[in-house]
C-alpha cells in the first residue's frame, strides 16, 4: 500500500483544514515547497497535492508552484487535485509532469471528461469519491450532490479511471479514525477494477495497518503527518505489514 503525503494549498500556503472548512484552517508551512522537500527527505511514497482555491472556483490558482512541486519530487510520482474540470487543465498538468490527476467536481457534473481523459492518458486519471453520510460533494465540499458513493465510483471506473480517493468529509483533518466501512466497500466493489486509496481521519500506525489489510492501495494522510501523530517512516512500515 502507497502513502500520500498530502500538500493543501491555499493562498500559496500549505494548510490544512477541519472537514473542509475554510474557516477552520491551521497553516504548516508558509511555503508548500518546503513541505514537499519534508515529505521527500522523510521518505514518502507520493505527494499528493490539492489547490483549494481552484477546487472552489474551478479555475487552477497555483499551477507554477505545483510545477514547481513536481520538479522538486523528481523520481518520486506527484497526484495533483482540485479545482481540474477540463482537458485543458488535465493535459497542463500532465505536462508539467504530474503522474496522476484527480477529478472531482468535473467527474460528477461531466462525467464524460472521465472517459475522454482516460483514452488519451491511460492509467493518469483518478476521481475524487468526496462524501459526507454517503453522498458525493462537490466545488470543495461546499455543494451536495445528489449521487451516492457507489454511484460515482461505478461510473468513474465504467469510464476508465483507474484509481478512486475515497474522502469521508466529516473525518477529515479530525484524527479520529478512516472509514473502515466505506473503504472495505470499495475494495470489495471496484478493487479488481481500480486502486482504492483511503482519505481522511488517518491518527495511528494502526489506522494504516487495517486500511492495507483491508485491501486499499494507497492512504493520503495530512494532518497527522503535520502534528507528528504519524511519522512517515512508521506508516511506511504499517502499510507494509
Amino acid at each position: 500500500m502507497n502513502i500520500f503525503a498530502s500538500i493543501d494549498i491555499r493562498d500559496g500556503r500549505c494548510v490544512n483544514l477541519i472537514q473542509g472548512d475554510f474557516n477552520q484552517e491551521t497553516t504548516y508551512f508558509d511555503d508548500p515547497r518546503d513541505a514537499a522537500r519534508y515529505f521527500l527527505d522523510e521518505g514518502t511514497d507520493w505527494i499528493h497535492i490539492v489547490d483549494l482555491d481552484a477546487a472552489r472556483s474551478g479555475v487552477s490558482a497555483h499551477p507554477q508552484l505545483t510545477a514547481e512541486i513536481i520538479e522538486i519530487a523528481g523520481p518520486i510520482p506527484v497526484q495533483v487535485g482540485g479545482g481540474i474540470r477540463s482537458i485543458d487543465a488535465i493535459r497542463s498538468t500532465l505536462g508539467d509532469g504530474a503522474a496522476r490527476v484527480v477529478l472531482g467536481t468535473a467527474a460528477v457534473q461531466h462525467p464524460e471528461l472521465v472517459s475522454i481523459a482516460s483514452d488519451e492518458f491511460p492509467g493518469q486519471i483518478a476521481v475524487g469519491v468526496d462524501a459526507r453520510d454517503g453522498t458525493v460533494v462537490i466545488e470543495g465540499w461546499a455543494t451536495k450532490s445528489s449521487l451516492k458513493t457507489h454511484a460515482v465510483s461505478e461510473q468513474a471506473v465504467a469510464n476508465g479511471a483507474t484509481a478512486l480517493i475515497h474522502t469521508d468529509v466529516k473525518r477529515d483533518g479530525m484524527l479520529g479514525q478512516p472509514n473502515f466501512v466505506a473503504t472495505t466497500e470499495l475494495v470489495q466493489a471496484f478493487g479488481d477494477r481500480a486502486d482504492v486509496i483511503a482519505s481522511g481521519g488517518v491518527h495511528t500506525a494502526g489506522d494504516i495497518a487495517q486500511l492495507a489489510q483491508l485491501g486499499a492501495s494507497g492512504v493520503i494522510i495530512g494532518r497527522a503527518l503535520y502534528t507528528g501523530a504519524v511519522t512517515l517512516a512508521d506508516a511506511r512500515r504499517a502499510a507494509a505489514g
